[in-house]
């Protein structure tokens, strides 16, 4: 999808019919903080949306970036940051272009690798690497293969030849999307990860 169809999707729906949205964070990322598995620190929220999961991470005292295609998404999230009167710090951009002026301590993706296309995919992979610092934590959501056939589905056999040259593989987990007011589920991969050099 084009930026503007990205936007377009934000602009024209209420986020509960937006099929990708969530109002409650990630259940494994809740999960892996609450198990104290990500040290407190600074995040990149790729494809950050409208904010859900980095709004939870601000108020657990993380210090969060976010970056999103889309200006209405960003828009929503800087919105919602202010009722939950938490700061996250968003900006418009494509994550692929992202400077590596900046490194992290933890780097959180639900729902932005599977977008990429797959020439770009080890691309991603070697971003990922160098935006985080040495032994930093990576934590990946994207469209698992017990999906129905789709084009964007990942094999955990994917999932790792994309990632191992960079990454200690620290789990891989089933997880399932239920879409907002509707029956419909999308299954995941949940996969935690964490920098080897």
């Amino acid at each position: 999808m084009s930026k503007e169809g990205w936007d377009e999707v934000y602009r024209m729906h209420k986020l509960h019919e937006i099929p990708w949205h969530s109002s409650q964070p990630d259940r494994n990322l809740v999960t892996l903080i609450r198990e104290n598995k990500i040290k407190k620190g600074s995040v990149l929220d790729m494809c950050s949306g409208d904010g859900t999961n980095s709004i939870y991470l601000a108020s657990k005292g993380f210090k969060v970036v976010g970056v999103d295609i889309s200006p209405k998404a960003v828009e929503i999230a800087k919105e919602r940051c202010k009722k939950r009167n938490v700061v996250c710090d968003y900006s418009v951009g494509d994550i692929l272009k992202i400077k590596p002026d900046k490194k992290y301590d933890f780097i959180f993706d639900r729902g932005c690798f599977h977008h990429i296309s797959d020439k770009n995919k080890t691309k991603y992979a070697r971003l990922v690497n160098r935006l985080l610092k040495k032994k930093g934590k990576f934590f990946l959501l994207c469209f698992s293969d017990r999906n129905p056939p789709f084009a964007k589905n990942l094999s955990k056999k994917d999932i790792i030849g994309y990632f191992s040259d960079y990454f200690n593989i620290l789990f891989i987990k089933d997880s399932v999307h239920k879409e907002p007011d509707t029956e419909n589920k999308r299954y995941l991969y949940a996969v935690f990860m964490e920098r080897k050099k």
